[in-house]
């Protein structure tokens, strides 16, 4: 193999199990009743499934995050899983920080929409006649 393909094999490989376990992720939370927490489940799995960190023991080459903090935090003595965390955790802090804003724009749009409907006049409708109305020859 050409340098470099083993690490594009292993990427496809790593992108492939990632679908995956999206795609169980997805079949897992279809049973959460709010959307809003469906949908942040599905993103900070997506996040956390797709951020990449450096090995330590293996310069230049890179892995899923997790599994980064997972192995230098537990399996090695003198590993530091403090980068691959600090990158799992501001990609956290980001999909948090959408989802935020976003409810925060949902909120805003509703509020609108609800004073909008409370100031627009009420509208008769044509085809019932009010009572004394000269349409009304029914008598």
């Amino acid at each position: 193999m050409a340098p470099g393909s083993e690490m594009f094999v292993a990427w496809i490989v790593v992108g492939a199990a990632g679908l995956a376990t999206l795609a169980g992720v997805f079949v897992l939370t279809r049973f959460i009743p709010l959307l809003w927490l469906r949908s942040l489940v599905r993103c900070l799995a997506a996040v956390w499934l797709l951020i990449p960190a450096k090995i330590q023991v293996v310069p230049g080459y890179y892995a899923p995050a997790f599994i980064v903090a997972l192995f230098e935090g537990m399996f090695r003595r003198e590993g530091d899983p403090g980068p691959a965390i600090v990158a799992l955790l501001a990609g956290t802090l980001v999909v948090g920080a959408l989802f935020l804003g976003i409810a925060a724009w949902h909120w805003h749009q509703s509020r609108n929409e609800a004073r909008n409907a409370a100031a627009a006049p009420i509208d008769r409708p044509v085809d019932r006649p009010v009572d004394g109305d000269a349409r009304d020859a029914t008598a």
